[in-house]
């Protein structure tokens, strides 16, 4: 029988990334999406696929645990983006601990949690973004709790340079240009293409789960494909479109959280001395994916350039 999987964030980019590959095998699983608008646009696609949508608001504790009533797994995610959280980022680290207890009350056996390490301990004291704090408390909760689970440390995303429009080619003058908060041109990222390799990994696990369980239980897991400067996205757009592009550092996101996280990847990296991509993940069987990768298949149509 199928297991039922309730993927948070559904309608998101990470969220997006792990329903729709799963909806790819109904004999195996059945998704949940879990989302606060079940009629947007994004939801009703989904529908389409063939994910059961619930109305599920991640800050209203029984809202939650009746959303994974049956469900084998989660997915569980938090997004800063929020506007709940952007105005009370204390509320990102509730909705994280409001989702483990509901887990525990269900009785749910894998749960695959996206989450960040501690600021504060990177960096000395001297940078605490809550954007990587309240991810990082819950962690401690589910260890606390001791829910099965599988921690995912996030690379920087990839498809940011398209939904955030980070990166525009200016036909008139035949020229690329990236431009990017507070990150330095030579500052190496470890970078992920959601849609190819968080949803790939996190299936993996759930595939492993009965044969792997002590052994993936509170493992943590990088998913990044490699670390990537902005100077070397822009060689690789040059080799594979023949465009030159030039680089500009913005002052501030406009969201002090996320201007002390790019400050801290400028002044310590990301994941410290990790190689990448992870051994654990190879072991899993999944292949990460690297920057040519999402240049040839996202970035140069999006912006409407020819491969070379």
């Amino acid at each position: 029988m199928a297991r039922i999987i309730a993927v948070c964030g559904a309608t998101g980019n990470q969220g997006g990334s792990v329903a729709k590959l799963l909806l790819r095998y109904p004999d195996l699983y059945r998704v949940r999406a879990l989302t606060r608008d079940p009629q947007s646009a994004a939801a009703q696609q989904l529908v389409q696929l063939g994910a059961e949508v619930v109305q599920a608001d991640l800050t209203v504790t029984l809202n939650v645990k009746e959303a994974l009533r049956g469900c084998w797994g989660v997915f569980g995610v938090t997004n800063f983006y929020d506007s709940k959280i952007k105005d009370d980022p204390g509320s990102e680290e509730q909705q994280g601990k409001n989702l483990v207890d509901a887990a525990l009350d269900n009785g749910v056996e894998c749960f695959v949690w996206s989450t960040l390490p501690s600021s504060e301990k990177l960096s000395g004291g001297r940078l605490i973004s809550r954007v990587y704090e309240g991810k990082h408390h819950v962690d401690g909760y589910i260890l606390e709790k001791n829910l099965p689970a599988v921690f995912l440390y996030t690379g920087n995303f990839y498809e940011n340079l398209v939904y955030r429009s980070h990166m525009t080619y200016d036909r008139e003058r035949d020229v690329l240009e990236f431009r990017q908060p507070i990150i330095k041109e030579t500052t190496e990222l470890a970078m992920l293409y959601v849609q190819k390799d968080l949803s790939a990994v996190t299936k993996a696990i759930f595939d492993h789960w009965d044969g792997r369980k002590d052994e993936l239980n509170h493992q943590y897991l990088y998913v990044a494909n490699a670390r990537v400067a902005p100077r070397d996205v822009l060689a690789s757009v040059k080799k594979l479109t023949g465009k030159e592009g030039t680089y500009h550092v913005i002052p501030t996101t406009g969201v002090p959280d996320r201007d002390i996280m790019f400050r801290l990847y400028n002044e310590t990296g990301m994941y410290g001395i990790k190689v990448l991509p992870d051994e654990n993940i190879s072991k899993l069987g999944v292949e990460m994916h690297g920057v040519d990768d999402f240049v040839k298949e996202v970035l140069a149509p999006h912006l409407g350039l020819p491969l070379l």
